[in-house]
């Protein structure tokens, strides 16, 4: 039972930490109180980790690997970018001009934003925490039917309370047909996901192989985003392909996830300092005191004896 509550409480603290904290996304209005961090923290808790921990349990309930937590990953992007947040089709939010690349008039998105965004939260927000959370506790379902029911419940509320924070930033409400169209897309990967029948496989690729194509992967995704030196419809082109080109390679060559997970990781770490060198030295200095942290976390998970030997 400390096991498993244990591995629980890690997951549900690292998606949190990796989807906002290790990328610096905290910075964006300036260092914030550790009051303020400590509130954010907490509430992200509930959605990124209760997303994550449903997620994950989900899968492996099923006996169902990576394709099944990727695609559920994915629904879970969509959802939180479509319907609670809506950054999807705001083109003002947090008075960025987010819509404007690769604009799609006749669904009121953009492109590069929602390929991108999308993508945050498969990588980092869900995959990269439950890899490295596995990596020390295994792949075995962690939670009975209460828990299940439990983590539900915490992930409604972070859900109702994102919508709400959101909306009171800017009163921004999509129009109803974008509202049921994410709904629905969201809807329909969560029904392919649960209709995947593939098992785990056996991992046989080599681990410093897995680490070096997540880390150059992961960083070109970055560098082609936030320096603009294509034009967003190429960009879009070379992020699919880079996204495609990963899934290739997992699915021919399957090696250990936490080998990805550890590539992406570092990504993050970077990303989210120059973020934090931006906004002054405290948070230069809280910055590299967290990705420090990281790092260990993930040299420790990849050396792991138990790491799991099904993808």
């Amino acid at each position: 039972m400390t096991f498993r509550k244990t591995a629980i409480a890690a997951l549900a603290a690292l998606s949190p930490l990796f989807a906002e904290f290790l990328l610096g996304d905290q910075y964006l209005a300036g260092p914030p109180e550790a009051g303020r961090q400590l509130a954010m923290f907490a509430m992200f808790v509930t959605l990124y980790g209760a997303g994550a921990v449903l997620i994950r349990e989900v899968a492996r309930r099923m006996n169902r690997g990576w394709p099944t937590i990727v695609t559920l990953a994915l629904a879970y992007g969509v959802a939180e970018e479509g319907l609670l947040t809506q950054t999807l089709f705001n083109p003002h939010y947090l008075g960025l001009d987010l819509l404007k690349p690769a604009y799609i008039p006749w669904l009121g998105v953009g492109g590069q934003w929602t390929v991108y965004v999308v993508t945050l939260h498969v990588v980092w927000s869900i995959a990269t925490p439950i890899a490295i959370a596995e990596a020390f506790f295994g792949r075995t379902p962690w939670l009975h039917r209460p828990g299940l029911w439990a983590w539900s419940v915490v992930l409604v509320i972070g859900c109702a309370a994102t919508f709400f924070v959101s909306y009171q930033m800017g009163h921004f409400l999509a129009a109803p047909t974008q509202l049921i169209g994410a709904f629905l897309v969201a809807a329909g990967l969560v029904f392919a996901a649960l209709r995947l029948t593939a098992t785990p496989k056996p991992v046989r690729g080599k681990s410093w192989l897995g680490f070096v194509v997540g880390l150059l992967a992961s960083t070109a995704f970055q560098v082609v985003m936030k320096t603009g030196f294509l034009p967003p419809w190429p960009t879009v082109a070379v992020m699919l392909a880079l996204e495609a080109a990963v899934v290739a390679y997992a699915s021919r060559v399957r090696p250990p996830a936490i080998s990805l997970a550890a590539g992406a990781a570092v990504t993050y770490g970077w990303v989210g300092l120059l973020t934090a060198v931006d906004a002054g030295l405290a948070a230069t200095v809280e910055q590299s005191l967290l990705v420090a942290g990281t790092l260990v976390l993930v040299v420790a998970a990849c050396s792991r004896r138990g790491t799991p030997q099904c993808s």
